[in-house]
């Protein structure tokens, strides 16, 4: 098993490049490859012997929002409240048990929306959304999850429901106090942000590091962990950055989502994706466009097909274009993805997705012209009640242009392969991870575990163990986190996390990218140590909520300690340095307060600390008015609006002043920001209006690195409409 199977595996890697110097990379064949690609072999031939028997049609298995199973959306608020509806008459997505599952039942003129405000037994308040959107209420019955009449389809019909494979995700609930917050298939309807960068940011303590106006790099930060605590995990499929230690979220869009999850440590900014997949008989339809000022465009399309080929389908397309501040610096962001997915029987199948987005920009010293491209094939299979193993094979590359001098026709390509797996009983959980990736810049291999599990009573517990391999070179790390149940509106939180974690693309791969640079070449500075392999870091957060109706308030001590801090890596700051670490304490707090007028709400949120750091502002605070509605008795007619402001104190970045001192640290400083904005949305059955204003006041130092314009004042419309084909 110890073959070289380079000619095989990655026929281009013997092309010359700056990830790919001197020798080859070769993977070898260890007893993981072994294990995967037996597994892979093994669930297949499993799904075709299935696929030979005659099968009974199933429901989804793990339902598509993120809500407790068995319970349909209610209310999203700003400071991410869902309210979770009881008594409602609205159709549950069928269990797994479900031998001859029915469409449920829509009526296209009084959609059987839940009352706002109920909230189901037991369930106090789940955070959804950060406190800087609108409310992501919802936007009516998703046509995708029911059927276009009113009338039950037997299962023996051509109007099925579709089968689609079992998930492995965590089972954790949105929570703000476990620092975990998630947007559905509808809540992303209704949300303001129409990138993940602008998504990320509406939580509480998370900055957006923009460096201008759409399709220059950007990528977002939280408690300063640094560039290498920054993951994207993308359907399981670890989305490494190529160019640097943080990932650049330009080169991710929204179109075709079903789920965007985010969970917020004092040591890691976690980002999980997910993409859509039928859960309704009928072919589906979203149409999302816009255009505004500064020249902008907007135009996302999705299309879902339950049985395209004998298989679930899914194709998105995602566009923003802009001509940029001063109308001089044009920008866009574009990609498409395509998802197929063949089930076999009731317990699983396969699927083979492709994205691929490439983010332009005419600001000069930004590289431009660089696609992305990312695709996997998995096998997926329930063994069990309760046990889900999935394995797959997925590589990523990003190519410039021939004139590109630094990418043109280098071979940047990352393979990974990997097993998942999930077993859940009762109320208690496990679920498991191995990694591994061939290339310059990334591990070698990873490993987690995690577990934990729910009360009765809610309370919650739950831990992880990871660990990576870096060439020869061990970190591991570790973290817990617990919410005690509800008492008399009173609940507990707190968490704590310790370890070490490697940091892609350092010392010898980033001074190889930096010779490829056009200019001069840097000088190398006393202060700029080689830069260390691991970063160790502790955290700790602990504090409580406490809620009464619709009041509620939260708040929370703070402690961070790492040794080093990482930068970026990307072409936001390319001669970045890490620096040496240090011990911040602080605290953070979020209040939502309703107002004597019906449907008014003051929200805000507050996070400080005693000293800057790099990428971490002494304090962090946003506010905001809102305001929603439901009218009418077919509660066909929704309207919410919000009008808010977000505030970041001056901020150090991990640049040298030019002609500092030396033998001291002087790092470039940048001015504090400030942003008013106004939004309004409407909802009219299934179509949904928006308008919004960015930066109201006009200011014009809104600025995360040094001559880096962002947008004056920018007014953005459009339309969402979701349509049953």
């Amino acid at each position: 098993m110890k073959r070289p199977l380079g000619r095989h595996v990655t026929p281009r890697a013997r092309k010359v490049g700056a990830f790919c110097v001197g020798e080859a990379a070769r993977i070898k064949v260890p007893p993981l490859i072994g294990a995967c690609v037996g597994a892979a072999l093994f669930l297949a031939a499993v799904m075709m012997s299935v696929g030979l028997a005659p099968s009974q049609v199933v429901a989804q298995i793990g339902g598509g929002v993120c809500l407790p199973v068995g319970v349909p959306f209610g209310r999203v608020d700003v400071l991410g409240q869902v309210a979770l509806p009881v008594d409602s008459t609205a159709p549950m997505i069928p269990s797994i048990d479900s031998v001859a599952p029915v469409v449920p039942s829509i009526d296209p003129v009084t959609p059987a929306v839940p009352p706002i405000g109920a909230v189901a037994p037991g369930v106090e308040s789940i955070d959804s959304v950060g406190p800087l959107g609108p409310p992501s209420d919802s936007v009516g019955r998703d046509p995708l999850l029911a059927g276009a009449d009113s009338i039950e389809v037997p299962a023996d019909s051509a109007r099925v429901v579709p089968r689609t494979l079992p998930a492995i995700k965590p089972d954790l609930e949105p929570s703000y106090g476990l620092g975990i917050w998630c947007w559905d298939r509808e809540s992303l309807l209704s949300t303001r942000a129409i990138t993940l960068a602008e998504l990320v940011s509406l939580i509480p303590g998370v900055i957006a590091l923009k460096g201008g106006d759409y399709g220059t790099p950007v990528t977002a930060m939280a408690f300063g962990v640094g560039g290498d605590r920054i993951r994207v995990l993308w359907d399981g499929f670890e989305w490494m950055p190529l160019d640097g230690a943080a990932p650049d979220l330009s080169r991710i869009g929204l179109a075709g989502l079903d789920e965007v999850r985010v969970e917020r440590h004092p040591g890691e900014l976690r980002i999980t994706l997910r993409t859509s997949e039928p859960t309704g008989p009928d072919p589906t339809s979203l149409v999302h466009v816009g255009t505004g000022d500064l020249g902008t465009n907007l135009l996302r399309g999705v299309f879902v097909h339950p049985n395209a080929f004998g298989g679930a389908f899914t194709f998105a397309l995602d566009r923003v274009d802009t001509r940029g501040p001063g109308l001089n610096a044009a920008g866009s962001l574009s990609g498409f993805v395509l998802r197929y997915a063949l089930t076999r029987g009731e317990r699983g199948g396969i699927v083979a997705e492709i994205r691929r987005f490439a983010p332009r920009t005419d600001v000069m010293d930004l590289a431009t012209g660089l696609s992305r491209s990312d695709w996997n094939l998995r096998a997926r299979w329930l063994f069990a009640e309760g046990l889900v193993g999935e394995a797959y094979w997925g590589a990523s590359s990003l190519s410039g242009g021939i004139e590109d001098p630094i990418y043109g026709g280098l071979d940047t390509r990352r393979t990974q392969i990997g097993l998942r797996t999930k077993y859940t009983v009762g109320n208690l959980w496990v679920q498991s991870s191995a990694r591994r990736f061939s290339g310059h810049g990334v591990p070698r291999e990873n490993y987690e575990v995690a577990g934990g599990g729910t009360h009765g009573s809610g309370a919650t517990l739950d831990g992880s163990l990871r660990g990576e391999r870096w060439a020869g070179e061990v970190a591991a790390s570790w973290r817990v986190r617990i919410q005690t149940p509800s008492i008399k509106g009173f609940s507990l939180f707190a968490a704590y996390e310790d370890g070490q974690t490697g940091a892609p693309f350092v010392s010898e791969y980033e001074a190889y990218l930096r010779s490829f640079r056009l200019g001069p070449p840097v000088a190398a500075n006393p202060i700029d140590k080689p830069r260390p392999r691991f970063t160790d870091r502790t955290g700790i957060r602990a504090g409580g909520t406490f809620t009464w109706g619709s009041f509620d308030v939260s708040a929370a001590l703070l402690s961070v300690k790492a040794d080093s801090l990482r930068p970026l890596g990307i072409d936001l700051d390319p001669d970045g340095i890490s620096l040496e670490g240090g011990k911040r304490t602080g605290f953070e707090a979020r209040a939502s307060i309703p107002l004597p007028l019906s449907g008014f709400e003051l929200e805000g949120a507050v996070q400080a600390w005693d000293a800057g750091l790099a990428y971490l502002p002494r304090r962090l605070w946003d506010g905001a008015l809102t305001y929603h509605g439901v009218f009418k008795e077919s509660r066909n007619l929704e309207l919410w609006s919000a009008l808010g402001v977000t505030h970041r104190d001056l901020m150090t970045i991990g640049i040298l002043v030019a002609g500092g001192d030396a033998s001291v640290p002087d790092l470039v400083e940048v001015p504090l920001s400030e942003e008013w904005y106004f939004n309004i949305q409407v909802r009219i059955v299934t179509l949904n209006l928006f308008i919004r204003w960015e930066n109201v006041t006009g200011r014009s130092d809104n600025v995360d690195f040094p001559n880096r314009t962002q947008p004056r004042i920018r007014t953005l419309y459009g339309v969402r409409w979701i349509m049953n084909n």
